[in-house]
């Protein structure tokens, strides 16, 4: 009796072998029949596997290769997705079920491409788009991951410039959970930023997929952008941090952050300056292109206003900066050591200033393709070289009919109208005023040679006698006829050139003799 029962239960292990056994053999294609049902109706793509493994002991798990996705079949641009490799664990119950429920994912070389405009069903540049198979795409099978893990993946954003590269960023260890699930998945991941060259950490909620269209797939999250190398930009350095808070869809992202260089500097100077900045900006996240709606920058203890946008060029390398700047009660030296050589600034006093800011795109650096225009005024200024503050307070008492050799230092006031291009300033209706004396000029400044150009007129309140004394209050009484002044006074032309570390003043002989 024993031998039967033995004989029997052998027999019933051999039947429930053989059935699993012919259970195992349908397990591969009935998992990559309902994981490409699942994909399909998730993307709304034609979705190509090349190879898929299925084993159950000791524990569910997959394998497979070669997973890509057309967007409704497109063949005229790159598959939307693609995985050279991939595997995953799974339990039985997420094997069979109605859901494809994944524990784990882990990808190997993921490559995501965003399209250039909508994604639409129809005809599209005058091809007709292949949907996918209707009733794969209306089975309703969906697929849930609990973690899905890539450490190396590509994000590639199409330009709508056919003629320009896709942008790409590296993305490393992207962690995404509960992806599948209608509230969107959240994720953590680290991105490197092309340039400013730096690392970009990110976590947030990205989701859920808007198939017919990619760009309007929400997001939101937190940033950190640490160490960034500033110079990696052409014509400026300095090592920046930021941080903040995105929320909207791909194609308009809202960006609130805050920046930090502790040693910001622009070459022509190379003085490193503390610059803080606070923002509220409109990205892009499709090409990049950012429309700054509040910049609040602070450079040293100066507070500088500006808004714009930042977009990609259509013809040139890099991205088109267009700012309005504005500066209601700045210092002048904290503004002129971005751009003087010196230790010290040669000039200090209030500043305002408005101005629009050009930074076109190309290879060239920030100095060269610097262009400006618009109008300063300076209050209170004093020069920081005590032999040309002697001459200010030289030419104030001259002016005034003061001809003593001392007397109290005074302080300046500037305005003008400044344009600047390939790394030159030039200023007209400038104006330069102490009392009892006012320059007005016009002329250039080479912000690399530091070479000064300019011409105009010297007028005193006093007539020419007054401004001297001794024999030389004879030549000024004679002399006056040539150079009365309207309304009283005397108006002297006047040539300043050199260099801004040696300059030199001098009577605009030319000019005086023929003023017509």
């Amino acid at each position: 009796m024993k031998k039967r029962i033995a004989l029997w239960l052998g027999l019933a292990a051999l039947l429930l072998v053989a059935t699993g056994v012919a259970g195992l053999t349908r397990v591969t294609p009935f998992v990559r029949d309902h994981a490409l049902e699942a994909l399909k109706s998730r993307f709304e793509s034609r979705v190509a596997l090349s190879t898929l493994q299925v084993k159950v002991f000791p524990v569910p798990a997959l394998e497979g290769s070669g997973l890509s996705f057309r967007h409704q079949g497109r063949e005229d641009i790159p598959p939307l997705i693609e995985i050279p490799a991939f595997s995953a664990s799974a339990g039985l119950a997420g094997l069979w079920g109605e859901t494809l429920h994944l524990r784990r994912v882990e990808l190997s070389g993921l490559t995501i491409r965003i399209p250039v405009g909508g994604i639409r069903v129809g005809i599209d540049a005058g091809r007709e788009l292949v949907e996918p198979d209707a009733q794969s795409s209306g089975t309703g099978r969906r697929l849930v991951v609990d973690e899905l893990v890539s450490r190396s993946a590509t994000l590639e954003i199409a330009s709508k410039d056919p003629g320009k590269l896709p942008r790409h960023f590296d993305i490393h260890n992207l962690e995404m959970w509960q992806v599948g699930e209608a509230e969107g998945a959240p994720f953590r991941a680290s991105l490197t930023n092309p340039k400013p060259e730096g690392r970009i950490e990110t976590e947030g909620v990205f989701g859920p997929w808007q198939a017919d269209d990619p760009r309007a797939t929400p997001v939101r999250g937190n940033y950190r952008f640490e160490h960034a190398n500033l110079d990696t930009i052409k014509g400026i350095g300095g090592i920046l941090s930021s941080s903040g808070h995105y929320q909207g869809v791909l194609e308009r992202i809202a960006v609130s952050g805050t920046t930090e260089t502790k040693d910001f500097s622009i070459d022509v100077a190379r003085h490193p300056v503390p610059l803080q900045t606070s923002f509220d900006a409109v990205v892009d996240g499709t090409n990049g292109n950012t429309w700054l709606e509040r910049v609040d920058a602070k450079l040293r203890e100066t507070m500088i206003h500006a808004r714009g946008s930042i977009v990609r060029a259509v013809d040139v390398k890099g991205r088109h900066i267009a700012l309005d700047v504005s500066i209601e009660d700045g210092r002048l030296e904290d503004i002129m050591a971005l751009a003087v050589r010196s230790a010290k600034a040669p000039m200090d006093g209030r500043m305002r200033l408005k101005s629009k800011v050009v930074i076109p795109a190309g290879e060239a650096d920030v100095v060269e393709k610097l262009q400006l225009d618009g109008t300063f005024e300076l209050a209170q200024a004093r020069f920081a070289s005590l032999d040309v503050q002697r001459r200010i307070d030289t030419l104030s008492r001259r002016g005034r009919g003061d001809i003593a050799n001392e007397g109290p230092s005074v302080v300046s006031q500037l305005r003008g109208r400044f344009v600047m291009d390939h790394g030159a300033i030039r200023f007209s209706n400038l104006t330069f005023g102490v009392p009892g004396a006012t320059i007005q000029l016009a002329g250039s400044y080479n912000l690399r040679s530091e070479e000064i150009d300019f011409a105009g007129d010297l007028l005193l309140d006093a007539n020419l006698r007054r401004t001297m004394s001794g024999w030389k209050s004879i030549m000024g009484f004679i002399a006056q006829p040539f150079f009365r002044r309207p309304g009283g006074g005397s108006k002297l032309p006047i040539r300043i050139s050199g260099t801004r570390s040696n300059p030199t003043f001098g009577l605009d002989v030319r000019k005086a003799l023929l003023p017509g």
